[in-house]
């Protein structure tokens, strides 16, 4: 499967591979980031990709589980319901660049319920490109078996929306296609 394609295949709910959350007028998305999809995203500049280039990339994200959280407030980025108070607009910020990951745990399904908090978040301002804040979130889970399923957990501190559950079931994640490189 194509690049564009695969995109489209995880941001389509009915693979189980992105869910949403409508929260008063705020949209929270959580979607699946396949380690294929970060690999072809860092060798889309790379010409002559051999399988051995392939493999020698899939080798740094070993071992992590990746994941988008997006937050929209009236399909503007969550943080601009602070634009007109400098201090709390700017601790927005800083939840997003690197507080939220103390808040987002990736839970397993089977044989019991292990978590792990982020490792990191990475938030790339957009300025009103994408009406949406994205943080991608990146977990060490290599010592987690995920291969049941889990959930994203996410209790929010900054933005007064609760607790959400994101679940990512195992045939979600076992039919997942094949990216073309």
């Amino acid at each position: 499967m194509d690049q564009a394609t695969y995109k489209m295949y995880l941001q389509e709910p009915s693979n189980g591979l992105s869910h949403t959350r409508e929260i008063s007028s705020v949209t929270v998305c959580c979607t699946y980031q396949p380690t294929d999809l970060l690999v072809a995203q860092e060798l889309v500049a790379t010409s002559n990709i051999s399988s051995k280039v392939i493999d020698s990339v899939r080798r740094n994200y070993a071992g992590k589980t990746y994941l988008v959280l997006s937050l929209a407030q009236n399909k503007a980025e969550i943080e601009n319901q602070y634009i007109t108070d400098q201090p709390l607009f700017t601790r927005a910020l800083t939840y997003l660049n690197s507080g939220i990951a103390q808040d987002v745990y990736v839970v397993t399904v089977k044989p019991q319920h292990d978590s792990v908090a982020a490792l990191a978040a990475l938030y790339p301002r957009q300025y009103g490109t994408t009406g949406r804040s994205t943080v991608l979130l990146v977990f060490d889970t290599h010592q987690l078996d995920l291969t049941h399923g889990f959930t994203l957990a996410y209790h929010d501190t900054q933005f007064q929306l609760g607790s959400l559950r994101f679940p990512f079931r195992e045939e979600a994640l076992t039919n997942l296609p094949k990216l073309k490189f």
